[in-house]
């Protein structure tokens, strides 16, 4: 079982590794899942990295199967005060560091070769990516990165190429969180007991939902209200079998493979309701500060038909880099997965690889990709 030590208590992390392409030049692009799942979440790309150059090196994060369980202690910050949540966000920042130093050295990856040619920029160097929850720990890695010793800091500089935000979960930028009138989310519904609250998460978050394509169209200028009012509650009914919910698809044996439940109740919780001072401190650290990686490239992929939570997560982010970005800050390029729900890297493989390896390699990507060659009409619910 591959294991990488990150911290200095012992703690330890599984991983996956597609292994290296067979040209020599390659880039290397690490997989942050989300709250609930692994990185299993991801195998369905790996069939497809070797063709575009890339390794992939899917981490299953502490709590999850394979890696160290959280203490009690580190459970008790979590559940602290701001200060101990600050503190154990910051844990999970400096984890993630701590595993890419490790990598690259046991590894011994290609440097990152800052060159440019025709539009694509130069090979090797690593990438990280995080989807969902994993968002909110991929952004305290990059808040962290200036406590790191210089010769470290100096190590990754050489490697880090981007940062890739695939649908990141509510309040990944520090947003309050929304009132449940505005996104209705099972697990603050008070009329469902625990289990039925369990049991409707997977049709929930892995739906497809009709939103307004008028609101879809103008995100980022759309008022906060008139936003929430344009996104679907409610998920496509009687959809076309590639827009069933994505979980209902998985076989038993799939589900529990990528599935923890067992995280959601024993630490999932704390990060749901973690302060908001936390997580907007922490966005702030990691895109608005560039002393640390100034040429870091900064991606949001947002998945137009996924649950309006995470919709409503990527509005704040663009709402903000539109109207009040300062001027120092990190540029986000912003990509609109047309037809993608909350999983594209599970029902569109081949076309979500294409997108990560445009963003890596080339100079110049696209601001919306459709997930299929033909678009399907459904009227919002």
């Amino acid at each position: 079982m591959p294991l990488a030590t990150v911290d200095e208590f012992g703690s330890q992390c599984y991983y996956v590794d597609t292994g290296a392409p067979p040209n020599s030049n390659y880039t290397t692009l690490v997989l942050i899942h989300g709250a609930g799942f692994q990185g299993a979440i991801f195998e369905r790309l790996f069939v497809h990295a070797a063709k575009h150059n890339m390794r992939l090196v899917a981490v299953n994060m502490r709590d999850y199967a394979g890696s160290t369980p959280y203490s009690p202690s580190d459970l008790a910050d979590l559940g602290g005060d701001v200060e101990r949540q600050a503190a154990a966000l910051h844990a999970r920042g400096l984890e993630i560091l701590a595993f890419l130093l490790w990598y690259i050295r046991k590894e011994g990856i290609p440097l990152l070769s800052a060159k440019t040619r025709g539009g694509w920029i130069g090979g090797g160097g690593i990438s990280l990516l995080a989807w969902s929850w994993g968002c909110k720990m991929a952004l305290s890695c990059i808040a962290c990165a200036q406590q790191l010793s210089h010769d470290d800091r100096e190590l990754l500089a050489g490697y880090m190429r981007a940062l890739i935000l695939l649908d990141p979960s509510a309040r990944a930028f520090g947003a309050p969180m929304i009132p449940f009138e505005d996104c209705y989310n099972p697990f603050e519904d008070a009329s469902l007991t625990p289990d039925a609250r369990q049991k409707s998460f997977p049709e929930w978050a892995s739906g497809y939902y009709a939103h307004s394509p008028a609101i879809l169209d103008a995100l980022p200028s759309r008022a906060y209200a008139e936003a929430c009012a344009g996104l679907s509650t409610n998920r496509i009914a009687d959809p076309p079998p590639h827009q069933t919910p994505t979980l209902l698809r998985m076989s038993s044996d799939e589900l529990g493979k990528v599935a923890n439940e067992d995280v959601m109740a024993h630490s999932h919780m704390f990060y749901v309701f973690m302060d908001d001072k936390v997580y907007k401190d922490t966005m702030r650290r990691a895109l608005h500060d560039t002393s640390v990686w100034p040429g870091l490239r900064v991606a949001l992929l947002w998945c137009d038909m996924s649950v309006s939570a995470t919709v409503m997560s990527s509005w704040g982010l663009l709402k903000e880099y539109q109207d009040e970005w300062p001027a120092g800050g990190r540029r986000i390029d912003a990509v609109r997965m047309k037809g993608a729900n909350h999983f594209p890297h599970w029902d569109y493989p081949e076309r979500t690889m294409q997108l990560l390896a445009d963003i890596i390699w080339a100079e110049d990507i696209p601001s919306v990709i459709r997930m299929r060659d033909t678009e399907e009409v459904h009227p919002r619910l």
